[in-house]
Protein backbone atom coordinates (compact mmCIF):
# COMPACT_ATOMS: atom_id res chain seq x y z
CA UNK A 1 0.00 0.00 0.00
CA UNK A 2 2.85 2.53 0.90
CA UNK A 3 5.17 1.83 -2.28
CA UNK A 4 1.63 2.47 -4.37
CA UNK A 5 0.85 5.65 -2.82
CA UNK A 6 4.74 6.28 -3.16
CA UNK A 7 4.39 5.87 -7.02
CA UNK A 8 1.40 7.98 -7.82
CA UNK A 9 3.11 10.78 -5.25
CA UNK A 10 6.08 10.34 -8.13
CA UNK A 11 3.91 10.56 -10.78
CA UNK A 12 1.96 13.51 -9.75
CA UNK A 13 5.11 15.06 -9.04
CA UNK A 14 6.38 14.14 -12.61
CA UNK A 15 3.36 15.55 -14.07
CA UNK A 16 3.70 18.53 -12.34
CA UNK A 17 7.41 19.04 -13.29
CA UNK A 18 6.22 18.44 -17.25
CA UNK A 19 3.51 20.80 -16.88
CA UNK A 20 5.35 23.28 -15.29
CA UNK A 21 8.73 23.52 -17.89
CA UNK A 22 5.93 23.39 -20.57
CA UNK A 23 4.80 26.79 -19.33
CA UNK A 24 8.06 27.81 -18.85
CA UNK A 25 8.89 26.89 -22.51
CA UNK A 26 5.65 28.73 -23.67
CA UNK A 27 6.34 31.70 -21.80
CA UNK A 28 9.77 31.62 -23.22
CA UNK A 29 8.66 31.52 -26.36
CA UNK A 30 5.93 34.33 -26.73
CA UNK A 31 9.23 36.59 -25.34
CA UNK A 32 11.13 35.74 -28.48
CA UNK A 33 8.15 36.07 -30.45
CA UNK A 34 7.70 39.82 -29.28
CA UNK A 35 11.85 40.44 -29.28
CA UNK A 36 11.18 41.74 -33.05
CA UNK A 37 9.62 44.47 -32.07
CA UNK A 38 11.48 45.79 -28.73
CA UNK A 39 11.97 48.96 -30.76
CA UNK A 40 8.06 49.58 -32.06
CA UNK A 41 7.10 53.35 -31.66
CA UNK A 42 3.28 54.40 -32.02
CA UNK A 43 1.90 51.20 -32.47
CA UNK A 44 0.88 47.69 -30.39
CA UNK A 45 1.86 44.37 -31.59
CA UNK A 46 -1.35 42.43 -31.28
CA UNK A 47 -1.19 39.07 -32.11
CA UNK A 48 -0.46 36.37 -35.11
CA UNK A 49 -2.95 36.34 -38.27
CA UNK A 50 -2.74 33.98 -40.86
CA UNK A 51 -4.06 35.41 -44.77
CA UNK A 52 -4.91 33.06 -46.98
CA UNK A 53 -6.59 34.12 -50.68
CA UNK A 54 -6.39 32.97 -53.90
CA UNK A 55 -3.81 34.41 -57.01
CA UNK A 56 -3.02 34.42 -60.45
CA UNK A 57 0.64 34.71 -60.89
CA UNK A 58 2.10 34.64 -64.06
CA UNK A 59 0.90 34.12 -67.72
CA UNK A 60 0.74 30.84 -69.41
CA UNK A 61 2.95 30.04 -72.82
CA UNK A 62 -0.04 31.51 -74.35
CA UNK A 63 0.04 34.71 -72.62
CA UNK A 64 -3.36 34.09 -70.62
CA UNK A 65 -3.24 34.65 -66.20
CA UNK A 66 -2.25 31.14 -64.97
CA UNK A 67 -5.33 29.48 -62.80
CA UNK A 68 -5.55 30.34 -59.29
CA UNK A 69 -3.53 29.36 -56.56
CA UNK A 70 -4.46 29.52 -52.83
CA UNK A 71 -1.55 31.01 -50.99
CA UNK A 72 -1.14 31.94 -46.82
CA UNK A 73 1.30 34.33 -45.20
CA UNK A 74 1.28 34.91 -41.55
CA UNK A 75 1.56 38.36 -40.54
CA UNK A 76 2.29 39.66 -37.37
CA UNK A 77 -0.70 42.21 -36.46
CA UNK A 78 0.15 45.84 -35.44
CA UNK A 79 -2.61 48.41 -33.66
CA UNK A 80 -1.94 51.94 -34.20
CA UNK A 81 -4.46 53.92 -32.17
CA UNK A 82 -7.11 55.21 -34.47
CA UNK A 83 -6.69 59.11 -33.16
CA UNK A 84 -3.41 59.32 -35.38
CA UNK A 85 -5.61 59.89 -38.26
CA UNK A 86 -4.87 58.61 -41.97
CA UNK A 87 -1.94 57.71 -43.30
CA UNK A 88 -0.51 60.05 -45.05
CA UNK A 89 3.22 58.23 -46.05
CA UNK A 90 5.85 56.10 -45.76
CA UNK A 91 9.71 56.27 -45.03
CA UNK A 92 12.38 53.97 -44.08
CA UNK A 93 15.77 52.51 -44.44
CA UNK A 94 16.65 48.77 -44.71
CA UNK A 95 16.11 48.05 -40.71
CA UNK A 96 12.72 50.25 -40.09
CA UNK A 97 9.70 51.47 -41.56
CA UNK A 98 8.48 54.56 -40.62
CA UNK A 99 4.32 55.15 -41.26
CA UNK A 100 3.55 58.64 -40.90
CA UNK A 101 -0.13 59.77 -40.00
CA UNK A 102 -1.96 62.69 -39.68
CA UNK A 103 -5.48 63.93 -37.58
CA UNK A 104 -7.91 66.14 -38.80
CA UNK A 105 -6.16 68.86 -36.53
CA UNK A 106 -2.95 68.64 -39.08
CA UNK A 107 -0.96 67.16 -36.27
CA UNK A 108 1.45 64.23 -38.03
CA UNK A 109 2.29 61.16 -35.85
CA UNK A 110 5.06 58.18 -36.56
CA UNK A 111 4.59 55.07 -36.19
CA UNK A 112 8.22 53.03 -36.65
CA UNK A 113 8.09 49.40 -37.25
CA UNK A 114 11.65 47.76 -36.79
CA UNK A 115 12.88 44.61 -38.41
CA UNK A 116 9.81 45.28 -41.27
CA UNK A 117 12.33 43.95 -44.12
CA UNK A 118 12.20 40.90 -42.30
CA UNK A 119 8.69 40.53 -40.78
CA UNK A 120 5.63 40.35 -42.54
CA UNK A 121 2.94 43.04 -40.96
CA UNK A 122 -0.16 43.73 -41.11
CA UNK A 123 -1.38 47.69 -39.65
CA UNK A 124 -4.73 48.14 -38.35
CA UNK A 125 -6.09 50.94 -36.83
CA UNK A 126 -7.34 50.37 -33.22
CA UNK A 127 -10.52 52.80 -31.57
CA UNK A 128 -9.05 55.03 -29.02
CA UNK A 129 -11.13 57.03 -26.72
CA UNK A 130 -10.32 60.19 -23.48
CA UNK A 131 -7.36 61.24 -25.60
CA UNK A 132 -5.30 63.82 -24.35
CA UNK A 133 -2.06 65.98 -24.92
CA UNK A 134 0.03 68.29 -22.72
CA UNK A 135 3.23 69.92 -23.67
CA UNK A 136 5.88 68.81 -21.35
CA UNK A 137 8.86 70.51 -20.21
CA UNK A 138 11.85 69.17 -18.54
Amino acid sequence: MMRKNRTAGYLVLGLMVLLLGSWISGAAHQDTALADYNDLIGAWESEKVRESYEISIGLTTLGKPRPMKRHEEDRTQLLVPQHYGNLVGISGNGEASIFWYQDAGGVVRNVVVPQSTKNAVRVELQNTRNFEAKTVRN
